[in-house]
């Protein structure tokens, strides 16, 4: 059809903001009410913002944990489509507005419609069955109940790594094709999250070895093909995959089990199965039970189309491969439950990072949407009447048999079945009705059409849709209001001299207060931390006041002898001044050495005055003694910098109470000088006698190569395309 390419989108572009009516025609819902979004995601998405509109990329988070990588974290910074989100204008306060994330929240789920329905389009399905194919994916199963910024970044990608891939198999400018598809799969990699990427890898790798066994005769073409499309994935990857690992090295991760892990730990299988698929849960294809389970929720028109497409279309190639993928998503969910899963753990170690199989519903997901486009497709032209038949009689034998159910419940007078039950019933008897109406030929393809669409957009709508919160709760369950009931005791903070570093107390130890309000707040809501300031003994009263928290937040009276009230905020909650704490930069003019082991023991004794001196593993650098009056202060500070001016007596350190790292680079006076790893955990660098600047820079070289790395091999996709274009000319 002639401009299908701007119809068709159109039409996607239509379904996604109808079905996200809530979030786009009022302002009353919101999706981030679930406490991992408001504690984590979009505090994360707000720090982000800030460093942006500060014109820098935010290389280094130093609001939590004294200062952690935050491109190492995989955390969705290196994405590109989030960096348009971030140079959004500023809302009240300079914080992210409700519509905003809303709208961003949105933009992602369109842009997931807009590649499945382009794949399903390169699949030759028709322009409504594309569209079709297209919300099903985006809005269905784990795709649609995804809320999880750096997950869904990467589900939206999927169906363009099996766009070229496909192409490239079918031979249409199959070296560039090959090459789009290991960018995006690169891009993929770039979102986020590691788990849903691994899936991808795999799956796609799985296509490749289909594809050498369909063109067999070509198979080292085809071989060739899939080592251009994977080198470049590498490449494209680099951004992201370099500093996350680098950070997985030096950092512990927490995974469920009773102690974090590090990188050389394997992530124990039983960690795998609680995270998998319960069989129980394969009910839920056709009844969102909760929202939980909803991860799987495809809805009965949709998973009747994909399995008449099956039925009437398996001599279709494509249909068979897609069949498959979608097969193999659902069986390896299962997790603990499916013993090859067991051995894919035991004999890859990448796919043991993977701790969440539930979350290889993505790849089911992917296939029961193409499937379903097809079945529609297969509908509109060639389906079997008699398998048409029967379908239409087992969706009138479910919704009888779903109303007899609901009315033996209303006469044994036992709790009723939830309301969504009798919806799928009804969705049963209409859907059979239509195509038991479409085997006579009583209504046109465009009325099945849009028949299919409005019961999927209804179904779907009970499922995804439920995760539009009403921004007034009434009597649920609401996070909300941890976004605005701290700002008046941030404001205060913001106001000493600073930068102020907190703790919270027995407040709350998930919301990541430092990274929304941009206050440093000793610890955070994450899955790791390096593994240096996990060392030092944190949590005591002397090790706070070594790394500079000089206050603490709390509802309870004086917690500790040493702390004073000094601001009490309209959330009922203290803020203390901790009068021993350690100023944020301060000098020192001795240092002890010991073995790596015995530096933390060493700062815990007390008869070690950290004030005055400071322990490293390995040589010291000399420094002079001397008593008199010293000073040293932050002057500036962003994501990426630190200026400190320091006047010292003699020779001595300068220890800033920030996580020492590698990338970190420093200039006193102009001059380079090394940064030592000091105290354990902590940054010290040399300066002479005199008044001095001393500039701290983050420049990590794993960054820096990561994305020359990427932009490499995006570079390498598009030249590769342009040179097999101008070749076909």
């Amino acid at each position: 059809m002639a401009g299908w390419w701007v119809i068709g989108p159109l039409c996607v572009g239509a379904l996604v903001l109808a079905f996200c009516w809530k979030l786009t025609l009022t302002s009353d819902y919101t999706w981030i009410d679930d406490p991992d979004i408001v504690h984590m995601d979009v505090p994360r998405l707000q720090f982000q913002r800030a460093a942006w509109h500060n014109h820098e990329f935010p290389l280094w988070d130093p609001h939590l944990w004294c200062g952690q990588p935050f491109l190492g974290e995989i955390v969705g910074a290196a994405f590109p489509l989030n960096w348009p989100f971030f140079r959004y204008p500023r809302g009240s306060a300079g914080l992210f507005s409700l519509d905003a994330l809303n709208w961003y929240f949105v933009i992602l789920h369109l842009v997931g419609a807009l590649a499945a329905f382009w794949l399903c389009r390169e699949l030759e399905l028709g322009l409504a069955a594309s569209v079709l194919g297209g919300f099903v994916y985006s809005f269905g199963g784990f795709v649609g109940v995804t809320l999880w910024p750096e997950v869904l970044s990467s589900l939206i990608i999927a169906p363009l790594i099996f766009l070229f891939l496909v192409r490239a198999l079918r031979g249409r400018r199959e070296w560039s094709s090959a090459a789009f598809s290991g960018m995006f799969l690169g891009i993929a990699w770039l979102s986020g999250h590691h788990e849903i990427p691994i899936y991808l890898s795999l799956a796609a790798a799985g296509v490749w070895i289909y594809g050498m066994a369909w063109r067999r005769r070509e198979w080292r073409r085809v071989a060739a093909l899939a080592i251009l499309s994977m080198a470049v994935a590498v490449l494209a990857s680099g951004f992201q995959t370099l500093p996350g690992y680098e950070y997985a090295r030096l950092a512990i991760r927490w995974v469920g089990t009773d102690h974090p892990v590090g990188w050389d730990e394997g992530i124990p299988y039983r960690i795998h199965t609680e995270y998998s698929m319960s069989p129980s849960f394969l009910i839920s294809l056709l009844v969102p039970w909760s929202t939980v389970h909803a991860e799987i929720y495809t809805g009965l028109v949709a998973l009747t189309l994909a399995i008449l497409a099956v039925v009437s279309l398996w001599h279709d190639r494509w249909v068979r491969l897609f069949a498959c993928i979608a097969m193999t998503g659902l069986l390896l969910a299962l997790g603990s439950w499916d013993p090859i899963h067991g051995l894919l753990y035991a004999v890859l170690p990448l796919f043991g990072k993977a701790r969440t199989p539930v979350r290889l519903l993505a790849v089911f997901q992917l296939g029961v949407a193409v499937l379903a486009a097809a079945g529609l497709q297969s509908l509109q032209r060639s389906a079997s009447p008699i398998a048409v038949r029967n379908t239409s009689r087992a969706l009138f034998a479910w919704g009888g048999g779903v109303f007899a159910l609901g009315a033996a419940v209303t006469l044994l007078r036992v709790p009723k079945l939830p309301e969504f039950v009798y919806l799928t019933g009804l969705t049963g008897v209409l859907f059979g009705c239509v195509l038991a109406a479409q085997n006579r030929q009583a209504i046109s393809s465009r009325f099945l059409t849009v028949a299919v669409l409005v019961l999927v957009f209804i179904e779907l709508g009970n499922g995804s849709a439920r995760l539009f919160y009403d921004r007034a709760p009434g009597e649920r369950n609401t996070f909300m209001p941890d976004l605005t009931r701290y700002h008046d005791i941030s404001d205060f903070l913001r106001r000493q001299a600073g930068p102020a570093r907190v703790y919270v107390m027995d407040v709350t130890d998930t919301f990541n207060l430092g990274d929304w309000e941009g206050i440093d707040s000793l610890t955070g809501y994450g899955a790791g931390v390096t593994s240096n300031i996990m060392t030092l003994d944190w949590a005591s009263v002397r090790g706070q006041n070594l790394l500079g928290v000089g206050y603490s937040l709390s509802k309870s009276g004086n917690p500790r002898p040493d702390q004073t009230l000094v601001f009490h905020g309209s959330s009922g909650v203290n803020v203390f001044k901790n009068n021993d704490a350690f100023p944020r930069a301060w000098i020192v003019h001795r240092i002890e050495s010991a073995p790596v082991k015995q530096v933390p023991s060493r700062l815990n004794d007390p008869a070690f005055d950290a004030r005055h001196a400071a322990v490293m593993a390995g040589p010291a650098p000399a420094l002079d003694s001397c008593d008199s009056a010293e000073d040293a202060r932050i002057v500036r500070r962003t994501a990426n910098t630190v200026a400190v001016d320091a006047r010292l007596a003699c020779r001595g350190m300068l220890i800033l109470s920030d996580t020492w790292y590698p990338g970190w680079s420093a200039r006193v006076d102009g001059r380079s000088v090394p940064i030592y790893e000091v105290d354990s955990a902590l940054r010290g660098v040399v300066a002479e006698a005199g008044n001095h600047h001393i500039d701290f820079r983050y420049r990590p070289a794993s960054a820096i190569l990561g994305g020359l790395m990427s932009a490499a091999g995006i570079l390498a996709a598009c030249t590769i395309a342009l040179w097999e274009r101008r070749r076909a000319l």
